[in-house]
């Protein structure tokens, strides 16, 4: 079926190796950051990095971000080792990425989001970085209800991809960046 391949062109995961930070991408549920947070404690990054760390106007009262930091050091990692990145979008998340790369002067990064979301994060935070020598690694979360070969047959994973695929035409058109570029 044809299904399965679209599942599996959106998922891209590279090796993964130590890093200087692990950088989650907000949004998703909390899949992503318990997957970050798990890397973390396997020592993988002495440092965690979140993005959404900007409101939307609509939900000025609401931070995403907020809501991960104290969830993420009350399971273990201590909110010094934490960094909120200002963005309301993928678009964003590679710019705010690639702002404290430059300023840290970070040569390596793990990327976490959820694996339908994975080829576009990767392209846009590559575009982001393309004039450094950064090291990227993607990893994807696993505990999701839908995989790469079964995503139409549940409701979240089929609203999701397709969300996906809306995005990833958009992100195209908008800002150039075709989605089979690496």
């Amino acid at each position: 079926s044809w299904l399965p391949a679209i599942g599996h062109w959106f998922f891209v995961q590279t090796k993964i190796t130590n890093a200087e930070a692990i950088v989650i991408l907000a949004g998703g549920g909390p899949e992503r950051l318990c997957h970050g947070m798990e890397l973390y404690k396997r020592g993988l990054a002495p440092a965690l990095w979140y993005t959404g760390d900007k409101p939307l106007e609509a939900r000025s009262d609401f931070m995403d971000s907020e809501q991960a930091l104290n969830f993420a050091s009350r399971h273990g990692v201590p909110k010094e080792k934490i960094k909120l990145l200002p963005s309301t979008s993928t678009f964003e998340d590679g710019k705010s990425i690639a702002a404290l790369i430059k300023e840290r002067r970070i040569n390596s990064i793990i990327i976490v989001t959820s694996w339908y979301h994975t080829r576009r994060a990767a392209n846009v935070i590559k575009h982001s970085i393309a004039d450094t020598n950064i090291s990227v690694y993607i990893s994807s979360s696993t505990n999701l209800p839908f995989t790469p070969d079964n995503w139409w047959r549940d409701e979240e994973g089929l609203v999701n991809v397709v969300n996906e695929i809306i995005k990833t035409v958009l992100y195209w058109q908008r800002y150039g960046l075709a989605p089979w570029q690496k």
